[in-house]
C-alpha cells in the first residue's frame, strides 16, 4: 500500500512538471530574434507588431520574429546599398567621360585665345591706319587721289569692323568654354567625392536597422 502510494506521488509530481513547463514554453514572450516557424505569420504584443521572416540584413538568416519597424528599416537599408553601388559605379564610369570633356574644352579655350589675342593685336593697328587714311582723304585734292583715299578708308573701315567683331566673338565663346569647363569640374568633384556620401549614407541606414532590430526588442 505504501508502494502505491509512492508510486502515485512520484506520477503526480512528474505530471506536475509537465503540466507547468507546457505553459512557461508557451507563454515565450515575442521579441526581436526569437525563433518562428511560419513565415509571414504575425503577431500582436503590447510593444507592436511582429512578423515571422528573414532578417533582410542577415545572409543565411534564419526565421524569427522581427518586428515591422525592423523589417521596414532593414529593407530600406538594403535598397540604399544596392542603389548606392549602382549610383556610384555610374559616377565612376562618368569619370573618364568628364576627363575628357575638360582636356577638350581645354585645348578649344587656348586655340579661340590665340584667335582673340590676335584680334586685339590687329585691332589697334586698323584703328590707327583708319584714322590716318581719313585724314589723307581729307587732304586729297584731285579725283583720282580722292578716289583712292576713299578706298582705303572703306577698305580699312571693314577691317576694323571685322576684327572688332571677330574680338567679340572670341571673347564671348572664351566665356562660353569657361562655363562649360567650370560645369565639368564641378561635375567631376561630385563624381569623386559622391561615392563616400552614399557609403556614408548606407552606413547610417544600416546602423539605424541594426539599432531597431536588436535581438530582445
Amino acid at each position: 500500500m505504501l508502494r502505491k502510494i509512492a508510486s502515485l506521488s512520484v506520477a503526480l509530481i512528474v505530471a506536475g512538471g509537465v503540466m507547468v513547463a507546457v505553459p512557461a514554453q508557451a507563454a515565450t514572450k515575442v521579441t526581436n530574434g526569437v525563433a518562428c516557424t511560419k513565415s509571414g505569420a504575425t503577431t500582436k504584443t503590447s510593444t507592436g507588431t511582429y512578423k515571422c521572416a528573414k532578417n533582410p540584413l542577415v545572409t543565411n538568416s534564419k526565421l524569427t520574429w522581427l518586428s515591422v519597424d525592423c523589417i521596414n528599416t532593414a529593407n530600406v537599408a538594403v535598397k540604399a546599398q544596392k542603389e548606392a553601388a549602382t549610383t556610384a559605379a555610374n559616377f565612376k564610369a562618368q569619370l573618364p567621360v568628364i576627363e575628357l570633356g575638360i582636356t577638350t574644352e581645354t585645348a578649344n579655350r587656348a586655340e579661340i585665345q590665340v584667335k582673340l589675342d590676335n584680334a586685339n593685336t590687329r585691332l589697334p593697328g586698323a584703328t590707327t591706319d583708319l584714322e590716318a587714311a581719313k585724314i589723307k582723304l581729307a587732304a586729297a585734292v584731285t579725283p583720282a587721289e580722292q578716289t583712292a583715299a576713299r578706298k582705303v578708308v572703306t577698305d580699312l573701315t571693314s577691317a576694323v569692323s571685322n576684327w572688332t567683331a571677330a574680338a567679340r566673338a572670341y571673347g564671348s565663346k572664351i566665356r562660353s568654354i569657361d562655363q562649360t569647363i567650370k560645369k565639368l569640374q564641378a561635375a567631376k568633384l561630385v563624381a569623386i567625392n559622391k561615392p563616400a556620401e552614399l557609403a556614408a549614407s548606407v552606413k547610417s541606414a544600416q546602423e539605424s536597422a541594426k539599432l531597431i532590430c536588436t535581438k530582445g526588442f
